[in-house]
């Protein structure tokens, strides 16, 4: 589970995590990705990573993230 992993982290270190997405493809590398606004000594970056997961994982994922949008709003 290394997308949920790092999606954890990337919450957790108060990255702004922009877009999650999976796909029902098997076929080759990379059939998710984490989307998310890297700052630092420079000018901020949009950076990606992608991962293989499962149907489980993805939804996972993707409880995480709604429920870290729902926690930002207030």
């Amino acid at each position: 589970m290394k997308m949920l992993s790092r999606l954890r982290y990337l919450i957790s270190e108060g990255f702004e995590v922009s877009s999650i997405s999976g796909y029902d493809d098997d076929s080759g590398e990379g059939n998710a990705k984490i989307m998310y606004l890297r700052t630092g000594d420079s000018s901020p970056k949009i950076c990606s990573e992608i991962f293989n997961v499962d149907s489980d994982e993805m939804q996972k994922c993707s409880d995480l993230f709604i429920a870290h949008l729902l926690e930002t709003e207030d």
